[in-house]
């Protein structure tokens, strides 16, 4: 799924693996975005659709409720509005993914139509078949092969790290880093923090120096073994980890590639994509009067 937001919209919620699909949007001060979608194997009719949504309002004392007016193509919706703001439900079936999407958008003083339809018309399903995938929230881009998915995701304060793996039992797995403000805890060089970052089983076989983004980084590849009955055949965990300092966003990206092989060496994944140099959009502060 894909949609364009205002920069000050950031990403509250996502689901989980085998979760229902959907994903909030809030700003400091309120919720603005809700978004939830679902598999049909057939077209359907969003004025039944509509109508379910109505009902559910209503039960829950909300009255004067409108039909959606000037929508973008392919969009069906209701309003409610009130003393507190307006609320826009809307709901869509994508065709070509097979997808019925529910929009709601919460306009907690007045409401900006523009906004609305352009957040609206900007939903879309990404291209499934495509050899690469792109991840993009909470401040991290990334590109990877489709044959990669996440498996596990933690956003904590000023970090955010995305796990993802193959659907191979044994097969490479993949963790990428975005850590904020390293003029607190950056106290060494990257060469020294990434040797701190090594697991103690493991061993080091190799120290880099590397460019990632045309930024200066440091690399580290190094071996642990799994067991005893692994190493007589010569299977141990082969680890590279990668890491670089973004002066324009000031923020350290650490990336891991491991997998259990027989091999000496390891690398990235070809396909792999990790952006940076983009610096956190202006946030427009309003003040009454």
């Amino acid at each position: 799924m894909q949609v364009d937001h205002p920069a000050e919209w950031e990403l509250a919620f996502a689901c989980g693996l085998n979760e229902p699909l959907r994903c909030t949007f809030a700003d400091r001060y309120y919720h603005r975005l809700n978004i939830s979608w679902r598999a049909l194997k057939f077209e359907p009719n969003l004025e039944l659709v509509l109508q379910k949504h109505r009902r559910e309002l209503e039960k829950r004392g909300k009255e004067g409720l409108r039909d959606l007016a000037g929508a973008p193509q392919g969009w069906r919706g209701i309003l409610h509005q009130s003393n507190e703001g307006t609320l826009v439900h809307a709901v869509r079936f994508l065709g070509g993914a097979g997808w019925l999407v529910d929009a709601t958008l919460v306009w907690p003083k007045s409401r900006n139509t523009a906004l609305e339809n352009a957040v609206l018309a900007s939903i879309t399903a990404l291209d499934s078949d495509a050899g690469t995938k792109l991840w993009q929230a909470m401040g991290l881009s990334l590109s990877l092969s489709s044959e990669y998915d996440l498996v596990q995701s933690n956003s904590k304060v000023g970090r955010v790290a995305w796990d993802f793996a193959t659907a191979k039992k044994r097969g490479p797995r993949l963790t990428v880093e975005r850590l904020a403000l390293p003029e607190y805890w950056l106290k060494v060089p990257l060469r020294d923090w990434l040797i701190q970052q090594m697991p103690v089983s493991h061993k080091l076989i190799r120290q880099d120096v590397t460019t990632m983004n045309g930024h200066r980084g440091e690399s580290l590849l190094s071996r642990g073994r799994i067991s005893p009955a692994a190493s007589l055949i010569r299977l141990a965990q082969a680890r590279l980890a990668v890491a670089w300092l973004c002066p324009i966003e000031s923020r350290v990206y650490h990336v891991i590639a491991s997998a259990v092989t027989r091999q000496p060496d390891i690398s990235l994944p070809q396909d792999l994509t990790v952006r940076c140099c983009r610096p956190a959009p202006a946030v427009v502060t309003r003040k009454p009067g």
